[in-house]
């Protein structure tokens, strides 16, 4: 299973293997993952603040991003975000490997995703490409 978002100017994707969800834009900045067979989720990334938000059926999560060790707990368990170097993504539970991707043009492509993480990828795909662009598009000069 991958999963990988595509963050545009005018609209939003998110691909899980070869099936494609629409990404609506909502007020207040949140995304809502368009689904017609379950509940959707809804996602928000804070760009002042460093902060992802998302919604889900299986209940809210929030990552804070800091400079070093940033963590967040899901479902009862710790979990720390890697480095965003060389444009690779990794979320570790422990020394342990739970979500590994890379940073894309427009997002983030996730290649291993533990079953821990499938309920609420497609969200956390979206929210991290938008953390990415977000980065991106900081470093790049205006004149």
């Amino acid at each position: 299973m991958w999963v990988e978002s595509k963050i545009g100017l005018l609209h939003d994707r998110v691909f899980v293997d070869e099936e494609e969800y629409e990404v609506l834009r909502g007020r207040r900045g949140w995304r809502v993952i368009i689904d017609t067979r379950a509940a959707a989720g809804r996602v928000r990334y804070d760009s002042l603040r460093d902060r992802l938000s998302i919604e889900s059926p299986l209940g809210p999560l929030e990552i804070r991003f800091r400079w070093r060790g940033t963590t967040f707990g899901w479902r009862g368990r710790t979990y720390r975000v890697g480095s965003m170097v060389w444009n690779r993504l990794t979320i570790f539970e422990g020394d342990r490997p739970v979500l590994d991707g890379k940073m894309t043009w427009s997002g983030v492509r996730f290649e291993t995703i533990d079953p821990e993480f499938r309920e609420i990828a497609r969200e956390l795909a979206v929210g991290l490409g938008l953390r990415a662009m977000a980065i991106a598009t900081s470093f790049v000069p205006l004149g």
